[in-house]
């Protein structure tokens, strides 16, 4: 079976477009495409599987780009899954910060200062000790001065017609922006400009419903 990219009907394998909005057709399982019709975007990521601090596995994710879509790869161990999002559907693109970069930062230099500290009260005697503490306090300063060149942390949708996935190949806000650069022509070339002013009233009206939705009702 087959499914539409936009409304999300299924129909037989032998069909090609949507009877009702004449938008390709995605199979399933689809064949592994080739590398060389597409161009890599920048930033990976880790798709937890499974929720929270306590999933053990999760999918390497990597975004590329071709003429008319999206893919976005995920492999866990030696398999491969593939989402195509075609430009054509795609409503929006979302980055949103997260503190996520910064309390790590806070945990990490923390660490980093206990073990400094455990290296300056260290009696001379324990000089191994202290060789040890140290080189623990500065690997985990290392690894701050990593996540700072890395840069903010962020979480990165794609919506759809009839879904919104998680980017974790976007994690980053440098990897997002610079990837959302690089995908802007062609979301311009399949869907054309879109008026600033029909833009606003659509965000007006939306931030309406939000309000009216979050609204207490009264009797």
């Amino acid at each position: 079976m087959k499914k539409c990219s936009y409304c999300g009907k299924e129909y037989p394998d032998t069909a090609t477009v949507c009877d009702i909005d004449a938008h390709p057709l995605l199979d399933p399982n689809p064949p592994a495409p080739s590398r060389s019709e597409y161009q890599r975007l920048p930033g990976r990521g880790t798709q937890v599987e499974g929720g929270g601090w306590l999933a053990i596995s999760g999918s390497l994710c990597t975004m590329w780009m071709a003429r008319d879509h999206l893919l976005l790869v995920a492999r866990t161990g030696y398999t491969e899954t593939y989402k195509r999002f075609y430009f054509r559907d795609i409503q929006a693109v979302i980055i949103r910060q997260t503190p996520t970069a910064f309390l790590w930062n806070i945990l990490l230099g923390i660490v980093a200062l206990c073990f400094f500290l455990a290296a300056l009260l260290t009696p001379p005697a324990g000089v191994i000790a202290r060789i040890v503490c140290s080189w623990i306090g500065g690997l985990f300063v290392f690894l701050v001065l990593l996540n700072l060149w890395l840069g903010s942390t962020c979480v990165t949708q794609i919506k759809t017609a009839v879904q919104t996935e998680e980017l974790a190949a976007w994690n980053r806000m440098r990897a997002a922006r610079k990837g959302l650069a690089m995908i802007r022509p062609r979301l311009l070339e399949a869907q054309g400009e879109f008026p600033q002013a029909q833009l606003k009233a659509r965000l007006e009206a939306q931030i309406l419903r939000q309000n009216q939705s979050s609204a207490p009702e009264t009797s």
